[in-house]
């Protein structure tokens, strides 16, 4: 197998190694070398990605035997058994990768000690790292604590070793998980605060981990998932987060204190004017609906309203709607076509009218290709097109005998 490079020095960025086999799987052609310095992933860790021989690496994987392989981007025949090559490393990506992992060991124990909250499942994404703790009801205080223990490991500077520990040794360190395998297991110490067995890519000191930050505390299920960023993650955030705060200061003419104030007065005025909205809105279609129904054509003292509107939204014509109901023994047949062509057929009926909008629309748009249904009271559907509005509407009309 190959003499893994990164197991010595995770900060090695370029070394040269030798072909040792190429092949395919899954239609991804791939190498194998008899040294690396790319992490293959896992436990929670993506894998490396960077180049050979100038060729994209796309990915490393281990595979059933425990060789590492070198998924290229290029599947022509350039790399070969026995040619010796350079290879390179992604380091934003490794180094990203490095302070995360590093940041979450450091926080996995913090959250022991805070919170008596042990890590089951830890996940390193693109964008945010994530940690499942066996438990719930975690107090805001709890959570702080953590953060801060961490922040404060962090700033001591402790120095961060990874080492193959022997059946024998492992049992006298105070590992925060039991290891998994037998054999020789890989130790990663956090100097006096953790000792976790991993095989993946670490920081050398906790101060290269920079900042950790905690931007979500969630339930799921009888766990508690923290999302967190770690060093640039962490400061990449801070800024976007500060241009948001300027640009909010700047929106408000507001100091940064004065910020949630602002925003908490816009939405107590938003909130007064939807509802005056909301009631004028509904005094209109009140006075719209008595003078429609003032209008209809009457039959057997059942008034019918008949409109399409395509310049109102449809909350106006459903207020609209609901207001014709309210008129004494009056069935109304209502159309709304949007700016781009969709259409809403509305049937409404008031009490006593003996009719069933449901089954009525149903029988309107079915044949032009429509869907729709509802209750005898009321009904709503659509058509493929609004050039069928007319022809619904006039056959349910006609229907309904007027």
């Amino acid at each position: 197998m190959a003499d893994r490079l990164y197991y010595q020095d995770s900060y090695l960025r370029a070394f040269s190694a030798r072909v040792v086999e190429r092949g395919e799987a899954d239609g991804h052609p791939f190498v194998t070398l008899d040294r690396t310095a790319f992490y293959p992933g896992g436990g929670g860790q993506p894998p490396d990605t960077g180049k050979l021989a100038g060729i994209p690496v796309l990915e490393a994987q281990e595979d059933g035997r425990g060789e590492v392989l070198h998924f290229l981007a290029d599947a022509s025949q350039s790399l070969v058994p026995g040619m010796e090559l350079t290879g390179e490393i992604d380091w934003p990506r490794r180094f990203d990768h490095m302070q995360q992992h590093t940041g979450q060991h450091i926080l996995s124990a913090a959250f022991i000690q805070a919170a008596s909250a042990e890590t089951v499942a830890f996940h390193l994404g693109t964008d945010y790292t994530t940690i499942d703790l066996n438990r719930t009801g975690l107090t805001t205080a709890q959570v702080d604590a953590a953060e801060a223990l961490a922040n404060a490991v962090i700033a001591e500077n402790r120095s961060v070793i990874a080492r193959f520990v022997s059946d024998d040794e492992i049992g006298r360190l105070p590992l925060r998980r039991p290891p998994k395998a037998d054999g020789p297991i890989r130790v990663v110490q956090v100097a006096g605060f953790d000792w976790s067995g991993c095989g993946g890519t670490h920081v050398g000191s906790t101060a290269a981990v920079g900042l950790i930050k905690i931007v979500k505390v969630e339930r799921r299920g009888a766990e508690t998932r923290i999302t967190f960023l770690c060093g640039g993650r962490a400061l990449a955030d801070y800024g976007r987060k500060h241009r948001l705060t300027l640009a909010l200061m700047e929106r408000f003419s507001a100091g940064e204190s004065d910020v949630i104030p602002a925003i908490e007065r816009l939405d107590a005025d938003a909130l007064t004017l939807r509802k005056m909205l909301r009631e004028a809105e509904q005094a209109r279609a009140q006075a719209e609906a008595s003078a429609l129904w003032t209008q209809a054509p009457q039959q057997n003292s059942i008034r019918l309203v008949q409109a399409v509107y395509r310049d109102r939204s449809t909350e106006a014509v459903k207020s609209l709607s609901l207001a014709l109901q309210a008129q004494t023994r009056c069935i109304a047949l209502l159309a709304w076509v949007g700016a781009d062509g969709r259409v809403q057929l509305t049937f409404v009926s008031a009490p006593g009218t003996g009719a069933d909008m449901g089954t009525l629309l149903r029988s309107a748009v079915t044949p032009l290709g429509g869907r729709g249904g509802g209750r005898p009271e009321w009904a709503q559907g659509g058509l493929p097109d609004a050039s069928q509005v007319e022809t619904a509407l006039n056959a349910a009309r006609a229907a309904l005998g007027f």
